[in-house]
C-alpha cells in the first residue's frame, strides 16, 4: 500500500498534499455519519469539510474567530441591505466583498498569526468568506434563529474534521494504507446509504414517545 504513496511523491506531489487528499474520503464519511446517525445538519456536505480544512490551514482558534467574524459581518451587511431593492447576485457580491474586507482587517490580530503561512492560507480565508453565501441563502429561507443553529452545527462538524485531519496517527494510517482507507470509506457509505433507523437527535427529541 505504501508503494502508491511513494509513486505519487516520486512524481512531484508533496506528501502533505497527499495526506489531505487521502483524508478527504474520511472527512466525507464523518459528515455523512454526523448527518445520518447523529442528526447534525450543517450548511451542506461540502461546507463542513471545506471549513474543517480551512481550520487546519490557519489553526483552530484563528479559524473559529474568522468563521464567527464572517457570519457576523455577513448578517449585519445583509440586514443593512434588506430595504434596498437589489437583485440577489449583486447583493450577495456586496456582502462577500465587505466580508472579505472585514476578514482582511481582522488578519493582523489573529492569535498565532506569526505561525500562519499566509501564502498557503489564502484559500482558507477565501473558503470562509465564500461560506457567507450559503449562510445568506439559509437566512432567507429559514430565518436567523434556525440559521444560527445550523451555523453552530456546521462549526461543530468542522471542528471535528479539523481534529480528524490533523491527527498524526491517522495521517500515518492514510499514507501507509490509502487503498484500505478508500475501500473502508466506500463500504461505510454504502452501509449508511441503506440506513433506515432513527438519528440520535431524533431519539433525544422524541424520547418521551419512544421510551414510553
Amino acid at each position: 500500500m505504501l508503494q502508491l504513496t511513494t509513486f505519487f511523491t516520486q512524481n512531484g506531489i508533496p506528501e502533505e498534499t497527499l495526506i489531505w487528499i487521502f483524508m478527504l474520503p474520511i472527512a466525507m464519511t464523518l459528515v455523512v455519519i454526523g448527518r445520518q446517525i447523529v442528526g447534525i445538519k450543517g450548511f451542506s456536505i461540502s461546507a463542513p469539510i471545506l471549513i474543517g480544512f480551512a481550520f487546519a490551514a490557519i489553526g483552530l482558534q484563528s479559524g473559529v474567530i474568522a468563521f464567527v467574524t464572517v457570519l457576523g459581518v455577513g448578517f449585519i451587511i445583509k440586514s443593512a441591505l434588506r430595504n434596498m431593492r437589489l437583485l440577489y447576485l449583486p447583493k450577495m457580491a456586496l456582502i462577500l466583498l465587505i466580508t472579505a474586507v472585514a476578514v482582511s482587517a481582522l488578519t493582523p490580530f489573529l492569535p498565532y498569526k506569526d505561525d500562519i503561512q499566509f501564502s498557503h492560507a489564502a484559500f482558507a480565508f477565501i473558503i470562509l468568506i465564500l461560506s457567507t453565501e450559503q449562510f445568506g441563502s439559509l437566512l432567507i429561507e429559514r430565518g436567523p434563529r434556525k440559521t444560527l443553529g445550523v451555523a453552530l452545527e456546521t462549526l461543530v462538524m468542522s471542528t471535528a474534521i479539523f481534529f480528524l485531519i490533523t491527527s498524526v496517527w491517522l495521517q500515518n494510517i492514510v499514507v501507509t494504507y490509502p487503498l484500505i482507507v478508500l475501500l473502508t470509506a466506500i463500504l461505510t457509505n454504502l452501509f449508511l446509504g441503506k440506513w433506515t433507523g432513527l438519528r440520535i437527535s431524533e431519539y433525544i427529541r422524541f424520547k418521551d414517545v419512544i421510551f414510553k
